[in-house]
């Protein structure tokens, strides 16, 4: 039996375990999970071992970065994503293998546990969603009050989209977000490029039996989350509608380590 009600919840000490270490406390993935992370409040030394997990190739791709910012966003982001994955599966960070898909979902197979993720990072800070049992896909956007949106609208969403964003009045670019953040989820989660399927209307709070994973597994059922992060940066979560619901953490610096807190 389907469950309709998947919902986003914050995580509390009854129903986590938190994997502990000398810099950063986590929850274990047993159930969907979403992670804030802001890439500035990284240290020298929490930096130090991100960077140690990285592939030789992730290294290389890192200094191809111009700016010395983007080049440490890079490096906490996809190390910090080893992490978290070889935590789960139960392998050293550094081992682990990606494999890419078509238009460059990365996932990992071939491992006794298997384990569904995405990322998306806008102006320093991180969204990671992963879940145990079905594809997930997360987007996150900082608001700019300034963007000219209205051609991408006209251009790329429904009408309905565009109704519902066009004729909102002072709220117009907040809803542009919403949508252009759901639309990226969608896609993400289903392993395709940007310029497929940005015509499939994302307003409803759930996509029902319209959507073919690359991989060529069949169809899902898609439930949308969306929330404010900080008051400036929308996030848009893309589950399948089974998944029972999803925990939601930010990590902040305090003193010298990095815990993890309630997502708020």
């Amino acid at each position: 039996m389907k469950r309709t009600n998947a919902i986003i919840t914050t995580a509390n000490d009854k129903d986590t375990l938190f994997l502990e270490s000398d810099w950063i406390s986590i929850p274990e993935l047993n159930s969907p999970v979403l992670i804030v992370l802001k890439t500035d409040q990284i240290g020298p030394e929490e930096f130090g071992r991100m960077k140690s997990f990285l592939s030789g190739q992730e290294i290389t791709k890192s200094h191809r970065f111009r700016f010395s910012d983007d080049r440490k966003s890079y490096i906490v982001v996809h190390g910090f994503l080893r992490w978290m994955l070889g935590r789960h599966l139960g392998i050293p960070p550094e081992a682990i293998e990606f494999t890419c898909g078509l238009y460059g979902k990365p996932s990992v197979s071939g491992y006794f546990r298997k384990m569904f993720f995405n990322l998306s990072h806008s102006s320093g800070v991180s969204v990671f969603a992963f879940d145990p049992d079905y594809e997930i896909g997360v987007d996150v956007e900082r608001i700019n009050e300034e963007f000219e949106y209205e051609p991408i609208v006209k251009q790329f969403f429904t009408q309905n989209e565009g109704q519902y964003i066009l004729d909102s009045g002072v709220v117009s670019n907040k809803r542009f977000y919403e949508i252009w953040t759901r639309k990226e989820a969608y896609l993400k989660a289903v392993g395709a490029g940007i310029t497929k399927g940005l015509d499939v209307e994302v307003l409803k709070e759930k996509i029902n039996g319209n959507s073919f994973l690359e991989n060529g597994t069949g169809r899902m059922d898609f439930l949308f989350r969306t929330m404010i992060y900080d008051l400036h940066f929308q996030i848009a979560l893309a589950m399948d509608i089974d998944s029972p619901g999803i925990h939601a953490y930010v990590i902040k610096k305090t003193g010298n380590r990095l815990p993890i807190n309630k997502f708020l």
